[in-house]
């Protein structure tokens, strides 16, 4: 069915998309309760896990395969399942009271949700087993081809013969039971000897770019407080607060901070994660926990107490760093191949308190230019427009959830490199929000594997 589609416009990322779609619509139909909305739920539910094998039949027979793709592919699974039984919890919790004679253990929802937060445990442990030892450790079982997850495809004859809340007392039971299962094999993994092609590919290649030798603390601080010897940062603070906390200053790192800047950036280039959110974003990054290891200078320059005190004179209140486990406390992007671009977006925090984005330019031989919008959440302000290119040494500091901003696309031949500084007021996250933020640098900025691995303590310190 899909061999057609391998030499369309269609992608595997598209399919995917419909299968979430779907997926969504399931898990609607059985939190409606009630029989025919259960036998609709399930009808949906066997197409949504039809077309979830496509898109990896159609990777394959065209060659379209991306490491986003697949992690988009896990990630739509694990959220559809996780609210499929959810929705039936829902649906049986809306069932007519006295409707069966043998009382829940618990709410109906409750049962659906400890099924769903179960799934969502063991998506996220093969994951973790799979970086770890390939698709091998993660393989099910079979039997005349079909897998264990397969046994969903039974779903309608549950729902035919009114078993909705039958399944859903045996989920609630058997999921947490086979995640326990999934943890036994994920210590099992984790305790395993790496595979030599991971072991050769975590080590420095002798090849590699070496890292330049980093400038002490004290050193970078020095070079920060004679260049505020320079800036009237009273009139600037002003003009900070009158465009509704964002400035630019075209001349700010001394060169003696930006060569080294820029040495690093040269550095961690075998390290660049690139990623391609269709519409939206195309670029590469490196993550703090990269620069940690590579680009140790990068790390001293954000603590730099001469620069959080001029932000903090900017900002008007007390600044933190970002946590130990943020990716994007400090974070390198390239744009290295034409085209790469990032579309109109907030830098949106997850945090309790307010997020800063200090921008430094470090490379930039492009025609790129940063365009942004004051004002946009000021009812009754006007609008104001601009846009700015930001050179080596160049700064741009603004509130991230006030600024709407944009990089227009790279042209041909043509290179930029910018570091980010994050700054909070309140270092605490929610479990969820954490969850989401994590989720979302994962999947468009860093990848899985820095993500994720820096939370279970491999990285290396």
């Amino acid at each position: 069915m899909v061999t057609p589609l391998a030499d369309t416009r269609i992608t595997p990322n598209h399919l995917t998309t419909l299968r979430l779609i779907v997926g969504l619509a399931c898990a609607w139909a059985f939190a409606q309760g009630g029989y025919a909305m259960a036998n609709l739920g399930a009808v949906l539910l066997v197409l949504s896990n039809f077309i979830d094998h496509t898109d990896g039949e159609l990777a394959r027979v065209s060659g379209k395969t991306s490491r986003l793709g697949h992690f988009y592919d896990l990630a739509s699974d694990a959220f559809v399942t996780v609210l499929l039984f959810g929705g039936i919890g829902m649906g049986v919790a809306a069932g007519a009271p006295g409707q069966y004679a043998v009382p829940l253990p618990l709410s109906a929802s409750a049962l659906g949700w400890m099924a769903g937060v179960a799934v969502a445990l063991i998506f996220f442990l093969r994951m973790r087993i799979e970086e770890r030892v390939g698709k091998a450790g993660t393989t099910q079982a079979r039997v005349g081809g079909f897998e264990t997850e397969d046994v969903l495809y039974l779903m309608p004859l549950v729902t035919l013969f009114d078993g909705t809340r039958g399944f859903l007392i045996a989920a609630a039971i058997g999921a947490p039971l086979f995640a326990l299962l999934v943890i036994v094999d994920y210590v099992r993994a984790m305790r395993r000897p790496l595979p030599a092609e991971m072991r050769e590919e975590l080590q420095p290649s002798a090849a590699a770019p070496v890292a330049p030798p980093a400038r002490t603390a004290f050193t970078a601080d020095a070079d920060i407080e004679r260049a505020l010897d320079a800036i009237d940062v009273d009139a600037l603070t002003r003009e900070f607060k009158s465009q509704d906390a964002f400035v630019y200053l075209e001349t700010f790192l001394p060169d003696a901070v930006t060569q080294p800047l820029i040495a690093a950036a040269r550095a961690v280039t075998p390290n660049v994660n690139r990623n391609y959110l269709p519409g939206h974003k195309q670029g590469g990054s490196v993550s703090r926990h990269t620069l940690d290891e590579h680009a140790p200078f990068v790390a001293e320059l954000y603590r730099s107490p001469a620069l959080m005190r001029f932000l903090e004179r900017l900002a008007g209140e007390k600044l933190l760093p970002s946590p130990q486990d943020d990716p994007h406390a400090y974070a390198l992007y390239y744009y290295t191949r034409p085209g790469d671009h990032i579309g109109w977006h907030y830098d949106t925090s997850y945090y309790k308190g307010r997020r800063y984005t200090l921008l430094l330019g470090v490379v930039d031989q492009s025609s790129c230019l940063l365009e942004y919008r004051l004002h946009t959440r000021n009812p009754g302000v006007p609008q104001v427009d601009g846009a700015v290119a930001y050179p080596p040494g160049a700064l741009v500091f603004f509130d991230g959830d006030k600024l709407h901003h944009r990089i227009t696309p790279l042209g041909e031949n043509e290179e930029r490199i910018s570091l980010t500084f994050e700054y909070v007021t309140d270092p605490r996250m929610g479990a969820w929000q954490r969850f989401i933020s994590n989720m979302k640098d994962a999947v468009a900025y860093f990848g899985f594997r820095q993500v994720f691995r820096q939370l279970l303590g491999r990285t290396k310190r």
